[in-house]
């Protein structure tokens, strides 16, 4: 068994504002975002204790990972919780609901610590094997805005059908995501592939996933994008 098939990565901890910084999992993913000055950015993180100001009168639309809802927010200042969003100074709030597939969220409390868990396993855990599918080819991979590197990062696919696992492609981001390119190997439908995004030797995060052409799901920002981290 090699490295990568065994490597379970828990989430990459984000701040947005001085509230945040001892969650213990990533709640929604920032479609848009439109402020002056806004403390977060389309494709960000957004955690339990997060505090973001919209005044005058921006308007921020989030995707919650863990229910099938699209919120969109229009001015005010909203507080983020685990189980509800307050919403203050004259702010109001917009529920939608959409196709998707609900992911079980997970962060360790090494990594409130350390930016990430990696933990080795033997044998090779169902645990590990859980995965995301996604119906386009080139899907987009996201991850937490790491704080050290704002993102940038190593990114490796590794198909994990084959014995050791093979390193299909690999390539830099700036960011806190990356979007397959279409002159990349491609990828085949049905079979596994683990992504893995390095910020340096020791912190990593990873996810696994598959190609299923057949899901009946809209296009939409999380229903053709890995999120890692969760």
């Amino acid at each position: 068994m090699t490295i990568f098939r065994s490597i379970i990565a828990a989430g990459l901890m984000a701040a947005i504002s001085s509230g945040a910084g001892a969650q213990d999992r990533p709640i929604a993913l920032v479609e848009h975002v439109d402020v002056p000055g806004a403390a977060v950015q389309p494709f960000d993180y957004v955690y339990a204790g997060d505090k973001i100001d919209l005044r005058p009168g921006g308007e921020l639309r989030l995707a919650y990972f863990d229910k099938c809802i699209v919120e969109t927010f229009s001015g005010g200042v909203i507080k983020l919780k685990d189980d509800a969003v307050k919403i203050t100074k004259g702010g109001s709030s917009i529920k939608q609901p959409r196709a998707c597939q609900t992911a079980a969220l997970l962060v360790t409390a090494d990594a409130r610590e350390a930016g990430v868990s990696v933990k080795r396993v033997t044998p090779f855990s169902g645990e590990d094997w859980k995965e995301i599918s996604v119906a386009v080819m080139t899907p987009r991979f996201i991850w937490p805005r790491d704080k050290k590197t704002d993102g940038a990062a190593s990114v490796s696919i590794y198909l994990l059908e084959a014995e050791p696992a093979q390193l299909v492609w690999q390539g830099d981001a700036d960011g806190n995501y990356l979007m397959y390119p279409e002159d990349a190997p491609g990828l085949i439908p049905g079979l596994p592939y683990r992504v893995i995004v390095s910020f340096d030797p020791k912190r990593q995060t990873s996810a696994v996933f598959s190609i299923d052409p057949q899901l009946e799901l809209p296009d939409g920002l999380l229903t053709t994008a890995v999120p890692l981290g969760l």
